[in-house]
């Protein structure tokens, strides 16, 4: 029978695993809507660990709802671990791309909000949206977003963290 430690250090190895994907895929200029959907999955999966180090493997469901809220909490403890202080704007940033990356989930609807990196959906004017012709507007995952370059450091030191 696995330990909560097993189950973190899997949950970790596997966020690593979907961030190299991420890269790869970055790196290839694949669609928007895949690099989301591995940035998605790294962060679930850093949640979910941090989640059965604090309260065991039994206590973390098969739900996607976990980053909007617990990204942040991650952040605030990795940064005082490190000894680094956060800056406003970067605790703002990490809490609007939180919920936005757990948006991109399809089974995280929010605010009667369709749009998804994974499944076509209808939009509210009867238009059939497919995922990798949508822009995602509200996140920008951009290299040259300091604010997404902090978020996957973040999430890639958690989770190196946790699978150790």
């Amino acid at each position: 029978m696995g330990t909560n430690q097993d189950w973190a250090r899997a949950f970790a190895r596997q966020a690593l695993c979907d961030l190299d994907a991420r890269e790869k895929l970055t790196r290839a200029d694949a669609h928007k809507c895949h690099r989301l959907l591995f940035l998605q999955m790294a962060a679930e999966k850093v949640c979910k660990a941090y989640l059965t180090v604090a309260n065991g493997h039994e206590n973390v469901s098969n739900t996607h709802g976990y980053v909007a809220k617990h990204l942040p909490r991650i952040a605030v403890y990795f940064y005082g671990v490190t000894g680094n202080r956060m800056a406003e704007w970067e605790r703002r940033a990490i809490e609007s791309f939180a919920r936005e990356i757990q948006v991109a989930a399809p089974a995280c609807k929010d605010d009667n909000r369709e749009d998804n990196c994974e499944y076509p959906w209808e939009d509210g004017q009867g238009t059939v949206r497919v995922p990798c012709e949508y822009n995602f507007p509200k996140i920008d995952d951009s290299a040259q977003n300091n604010a997404i370059v902090k978020l996957i450091r973040l999430i890639r030191e958690a989770s190196q963290s946790y699978a150790a």
